[in-house]
């Protein structure tokens, strides 16, 4: 595996601590990561008023984290405001995805809601063949991610306050960097780990020849959400069938095979 990537450059657009760890298993299977944050995370400002919502949790009420940031935010906001995470533990804990388990889990809490696939839909059935619905639904999450779980949820009978702990911020200075990159031919392949990776990808790059610029490079989503995000945009690329950073460095080694390693 050590050559895996050949040397082939890789742009990581996630954001800045989240990108280390990728960017150390690029190195590690022979590729050569650019670390680009296109976005960052800053807390909500709307304290008081989580500050209320959280007082409000009872117990066997059930709580959503769609995200590793919602979880860290959260638990710093107890620790922050001085509330005692015991009121939680009668509580139901639901999370998206394996690293969000585990680190609810890092903080004390059993995860019992865990969906197979990694997406906001089958996290819906998984809350709704665990849970009935007078459990009361809050769903921890930041200010642009996808409004299907709520809707859902609601569909199906539940009563769900949604609750935004942190802000989802594109950094527009990082679009000249790329541009530059592009010129030069100096990528191979464009990662991105979420649909807010892709919208912060056109918003930098919104007055740039895109079709021309993305001539030569495979871009790389995550799973089918961050995709039909970028399909939407009228870009095509290749997709993870398991959506970890880990099986998007697998597909890459794939397609370097499947080109016979141009």
């Amino acid at each position: 595996m050590a050559a895996a990537l050949s040397g082939k450059k890789i742009l990581i657009t996630r954001e800045h601590t989240q990108a280390t760890t990728f960017a150390e298993k690029i190195k590690n299977a022979g590729g050569v990561p650019i670390v680009t944050p296109l976005i960052r995370f800053e807390k909500a400002k709307n304290e008081e008023q989580i500050h209320e919502i959280i007082m409000s949790i009872k117990p066997n009420d059930c709580l959503v984290f769609t995200s590793t940031n919602g979880v860290s935010y959260f638990f710093d906001f107890l620790k922050n405001h001085q509330i005692n995470k015991s009121k939680l533990s009668s509580c139901t804990f639901a999370a998206v995805g394996r690293k969000t388990k585990q680190l609810i889990e890092n903080n004390g809490f059993p995860v019992t809601i865990i969906p197979q696939e990694y997406v906001a839909e089958k996290l819906v059935e998984e809350i709704t063949e665990k849970t009935v619905s007078a459990q009361h639904i809050f769903l921890f999450r930041g200010n642009l991610a996808r409004e299907i779980l709520i809707k859902e949820l609601r569909h199906k009978g539940y009563s769900v306050t949604d609750v935004t702990l942190y802000e989802t911020i594109h950094n527009i200075e990082d679009g000249q960097t790329i541009e530059r990159l592009l010129k030069q031919n100096e990528l191979d392949y464009i990662t991105f780990t979420s649909s807010s990776t892709v919208d912060a990808f056109m918003n930098v790059m919104q007055t740039k020849d895109l079709v021309s610029l993305l001539g030569r490079v495979t871009l790389v989503s995550i799973g089918p959400i961050t995709m039909q995000t970028l399909s939407q945009y009228g870009f095509k690329g290749i997709v993870c069938e398991t959506y970890t950073i880990d099986a998007m460095i697998d597909r890459i080694k794939t397609h370097i095979e499947s080109k016979g390693n141009d």
